[in-house]
């Protein structure tokens, strides 16, 4: 090993690197936006983690440079500690790892030779502020124009900081421009960035600087989408591949969805049901299911949009939107406020919201975001049901979402398994000591918001089927254990039948 360098990167450095690139993808920025992805936070670009990983090269292999690979394996986030390590490569050129605890998340190539110092750079450009909507990719679809970055100065300025002062020009644009076009141009505002290869070409010119990117692979099966792009004017070209996914739109869950295992009825009617986390994912479809059997029910949302959406569908004496956010007590309380004050007393509660789940270990430096993300799963759970415990009927139902991971212990899931664990022992304590029927219902891998990363909803369970499950046990279709506690399989979710 050469070198090791541990680094924390935070959300000024991603604002600054926004304004010196252009690239303002919203998942980079935007909190609301980036919930509704499968980091379920804003993410670092991954042009700007590079940048910080070259930090770890001894500088005379960067001088030295002819191109750059870089994939990733997970994203990185502002706030978490990351470590680099640098090795030898067999061709002369060196490797960097970058790891959050033993997790790698991103791999570098560093390529031997020369050419990079004295390769084309961007211009001063300005660049529009909005990404283009992520549409149907093309093979052979093609952009052209300058090659240029708001602000290469800043850039550079950002890159000295982080302490990648040895990065040529020439590369440090190319990282900047390559994140420009893939999250504000191809894929566009839904990518997510996979990696790239950067390498100096044998063409020179003398124009300004241009490029030329062409699509080369589009799969919409996958939602891979790559892009060549050629890269040239004073000094020596760029050939660069940029390798994305393009997230797909999980499809809303609608009345035709709802009724496509358990049919229409009208046996919940005069219902009054409570859906924490009901405006995505699979609270929106048990919100649709009940919905379409005649309950009313309350869909709490953090923000306006997608439980309007299911009222919409279903009608305004099926669907209430209520803004609430689980997290924080003065919005729980009330929402839940709101509801007392119009007589509302619940039949039914049903707690589905969570944070998104990634890769982790235990290790000393994802301590703080272990102990977040169990923290985040147990309190949406826990605030909601201690709030809504005065609105509950006698004889009231609760349904708690957990997971298949409680069963099947992941390895690369810890915090994930400890979350559910803790969730399950609430519904647990509910059923002994509040007198409610419990149901967990631990669920198999769905297609989500949250699971919509490359291959998207390939291998998955739908939503609908496991809603109606767990709607079918509300019917007390699915007997209940004496105790007051039911637990279904992932299996049994899946497998289930009216």
């Amino acid at each position: 090993m050469l070198d090791e360098l541990t680094r924390c990167l935070t959300a000024d450095d991603v604002a600054d690197f926004a304004a010196a690139s252009g690239d303002r993808n919203p998942q980079y920025g935007d909190p609301a936006f980036a919930r509704r992805t499968s980091s379920g936070a804003c993410e670092v670009p991954g042009a700007l983690a590079v940048i910080a990983a070259l930090a770890a090269v001894p500088a005379e292999r960067l001088r030295t440079a002819s191109g750059l690979g870089a994939r990733f394996s997970g994203p990185l986030f502002p706030g978490r500690t990351y470590r680099a390590t640098v090795s030898e490569r067999q061709d002369g050129g060196v490797a960097v790892v970058v790891r959050e605890g033993t997790t790698p998340v991103l791999h570098c190539d560093v390529l031997g030779g020369d050419g990079l110092e004295n390769a084309v750079v961007p211009e001063k450009r300005p660049a529009p502020a909005e990404p283009e909507p992520s549409g149907d990719r093309v093979p052979g679809e093609s952009r052209h124009g300058a090659y240029g970055l708001p602000d290469p100065e800043g850039l550079r300025a950002l890159a000295d900081r982080l302490g990648a002062r040895a990065v040529p020009d020439a590369l440090l644009g190319a990282l900047g421009w390559a994140s420009w076009f893939t999250g504000m141009r191809v894929p566009g505002r839904d990518l997510i960035f996979a990696g790239l290869r950067v390498r100096v070409s044998d063409r020179e010119s003398d124009h300004d600087p241009r490029f030329t990117a062409t699509v080369t692979t589009a799969d919409p099966r996958s939602g891979t989408v790559v892009v060549r792009a050629d890269c040239a004017g004073a000094g020596r070209g760029l050939d660069m591949e940029l390798r994305t996914f393009q997230r797909r739109a999980v499809p809303a869950p609608d009345r035709t969805s709802a009724t496509s295992v358990l049919p229409a009825g009208g046996r919940l009617a005069g219902q009054r049901v409570l859906a924490v986390g009901g405006g995505r994912g699979i609270g929106a479809a048990v919100v649709s299911v009940l919905a379409s059997q005649g309950a009313r029910v309350w869909a709490t949302q953090r923000a306006h949009g997608p439980a309007e959406a299911l009222r919409e569908e279903f009608g305004d004496d099926r669907v209430r939107p209520l803004l609430l956010d689980a997290q924080d007590h003065e919005r729980t309380s009330a929402g839940m406020a709101a509801l007392a004050e119009d007589g509302v007393r619940l039949d039914g509660l049903v707690l589905s919201a969570g944070p998104a789940v990634l890769p982790s270990d235990l290790h000393v430096d994802t301590v703080d975001s272990f102990v977040a993300f169990v923290d985040t799963s147990l309190t949406v759970a826990l605030r909601p049901l201690a709030a809504a415990l005065p609105l509950l009927k006698k004889d009231a139902w609760v349904v708690l979402l957990s997971s298949g991971a409680v069963e099947d212990m992941p390895a690369r899931y810890p915090q994930y398994y400890v979350a559910k664990t803790a969730v399950e022992a609430l519904g647990r304590f509910c059923a002994a000591r509040h007198g409610v029927r419990v149901l967990l219902a631990r669920a198999p891998r769905m297609w989500t918001d949250l699971s919509n990363g490359p291959l998207g909803g390939r291998g998955t369970v739908p939503t609908a089927q496991v809603a109606s499950a767990i709607v079918g046990w509300v019917l007390g279709r699915i007997p209940a254990d004496e105790s007051g506690l039911t637990v279904l399989s992932p299996r049994e979710l899946a497998e289930w039948a009216p």
